[in-house]
C-alpha cells in the first residue's frame, strides 16, 4: 500500500494529467497507472530484503529498518525509471503526447 497523498506520487499523477489535459476523465487512468508502478518499486524493495534475509546477509532485526516508511520512501525517490514505465503505459491506453 502506498499513501495517495505521498508528494513524489502525487506530482507524478499531476503532471502526467496535466500533459493529457485534453482527454476527457484521463486521471483515473493516470492514478492507475502511477499508482502500480510505485507499488511495484516498493515490492521490488520488499523481495530484495525478503532475499538478503534468505541469503543469511540481513537478520530478522534488521529487516523492519528496510521496511520502515523512511526506507521505503527512499525507495520511490528515484523516479527516472518509474516515469518513463508510466509514459509507456500511458502512450498505449491514451495515445502518445508530445515531449
Amino acid at each position: 500500500m502506498i499513501n495517495g497523498d505521498f508528494r513524489a506520487f502525487t506530482d507524478m499523477v499531476d503532471r502526467w494529467a496535466e500533459r493529457y489535459a485534453n482527454i476527457p476523465g484521463c486521471r483515473s487512468t493516470i492514478q492507475d497507472v502511477t499508482r502500480e508502478w510505485f507499488e511495484q518499486q516498493l515490492i521490488e524493495t520488499v523481495m530484495s530484503a525478503l532475499a538478503l534475509k534468505q541469503g543469511g546477509k540481513w537478520s530478522m532485526q534488521e529487516l523492519p529498518e528496510l521496511w520502515s516508511e523512511t526506507a521505503l520512501t527512499a525507495s520511490v525517490l528515484p523516479r527516472y525509471h518509474i516515469d518513463m514505465s508510466i509514459k509507456r503505459i500511458l502512450g498505449q491506453r491514451l495515445g502518445r503526447v508530445a515531449a
